[in-house]
């Protein structure tokens, strides 16, 4: 048995479900969202303000096990999402490096010869705080693996290097610094 599988989802009182055949319709104060499931493998199951996913099939092989408890972490992440979102915080330092967000773009200025522009996809939002040499980057969304997708693509224009620590950080994101080396006599 799944231990993650077996447990409840609280459903809040703000968040509205409707199920279609194989799909459902997350609602909440943040925006809206579909989650599909394979219905010939699982039900769903409302009861007192909560789902229960159960596996049609009681002889549980090692992929049903391994997606029941997946099926329940992502329909979990859509119901805190429409409720609250989530936010993926970065951190951009270096001396001349910059950020600025224009409409549905976001530009930095990160040492090479131009300005890097990135588009911001539909269900993103950025916001830049900061200045000289240090800013934060807020990408907020309801969906989990956009806003992570998107920051990680931030993230990968310019790594913070471990040296210096200059370029892209996630807020708490600890690098081991090596020594700058030495000229020796």
């Amino acid at each position: 048995m799944s231990k993650i599988g077996k447990k409840p989802i609280e459903i809040p009182q703000e968040v509205r479900i409707e199920e279609n055949d194989g799909y459902l319709k997350i609602k909440g104060p943040k925006g809206e969202t579909i989650f599909s499931y394979p219905k010939n493998i699982f039900n769903l199951i409302f009861e007192n303000g909560e789902i229960k996913i159960i596996p049609r099939s009681q002889e549980l092989d090692k992929k049903t096990k391994a997606l029941w408890g997946t099926l329940r972490a992502l329909l979990q992440n859509k119901i805190i999402g429409v409720r609250q979102g989530f936010i993926k915080t970065l951190i951009l330092q270096g001396l001349g490096y910059s950020a600025e967000v224009k409409g549905k773009e976001i530009y930095f200025k990160l040492g090479f010869s131009h300005p890097v522009r990135l588009e911001i996809p539909q269900n993103i939002e950025v916001e830049v705080k900061g200045e000289k040499g240090r800013f934060l980057i807020y990408v907020k969304g309801i969906e989990k693996e956009e806003v992570g997708n998107f920051a990680s693509k931030i993230k990968a224009l310019k790594p913070a290097d471990r040296y210096h620590l200059k370029g892209f950080l996630y807020e708490g994101e600890f690098i081991l610094t090596k020594p700058v080396k030495k000229l020796g006599k």
